[in-house]
């Protein structure tokens, strides 16, 4: 290995250098320092929030509901008792399982023409 480089400074040094263009340096600040600012988007969409609140107001209801309402927590632990037996049945699992492969399968390995069209980039 040649550890001295001076021989090789002193090529590159002697390389001719093409001009840049013109404008270059201020379309390269244009785009960089003298750039607007980007508009920074709220961290939380309006949908959201109406989302968030109205399932909040029913959880709170549904709580408020249960405590002070006997008969109302009596048939509410019903339904839910009643649901998840339907849901838990041996045959319902199944049909939810065939269901379930067969959206997986035509997801994964059906025709096109089942899957959404995509947008280019270029608007």
């Amino acid at each position: 290995m040649n550890n001295d480089f001076d021989d090789l400074d002193r090529a590159l040094f002697a390389l001719p250098l093409a001009e840049p263009p013109p404008g270059l340096r201020q379309s390269i600040l244009n785009a960089t320092v003298y750039a607007p600012a980007p508009a920074i988007a709220a961290p939380v969409q309006l949908w959201e929030i109406v989302a968030a609140g109205t399932a909040v107001a029913i959880g709170v209801w549904l709580i408020f509901a249960l405590v002070v309402y006997k008969g109302f927590a009596a048939s509410f632990d019903a339904d839910v008792v009643a649901t998840l037996r339907a849901v838990l049945n041996p045959s319902a699992l199944i049909w939810l399982g065939a269901g379930s492969a067969v959206t997986a399968w035509l997801t994964l390995f059906g025709p096109s023409g089942l899957r959404l069209p995509v947008r280019g980039a270029r608007s």
